[in-house]
């Protein structure tokens, strides 16, 4: 999904001045979308999970 991404985003900035600018936008939007909705079921969200785990854990040990 992140080449996607960033295949789209080159190709917007090489066909700029085309006529199926419009639609490439339309499908590099898309694309951007699709990223950030299955953001939460990928490897980009373990280093969310992890900072909130190692919070966690800190709170959880005893104060000396």
């Amino acid at each position: 999904m992140l080449f996607l991404t960033s295949l789209t985003g080159l190709a917007l900035l090489v066909l700029r001045e085309q006529t199926c600018m419009p639609t490439l936008l339309a499908v590099h939007l898309a694309v951007v979308l699709a990223l950030f909705v299955t953001l939460p079921y990928g490897k980009f969200v373990h280093g969310i999970y992890r900072a909130a785990a190692l919070v966690k854990f800190r709170r959880e040990q005893p104060q000396e």
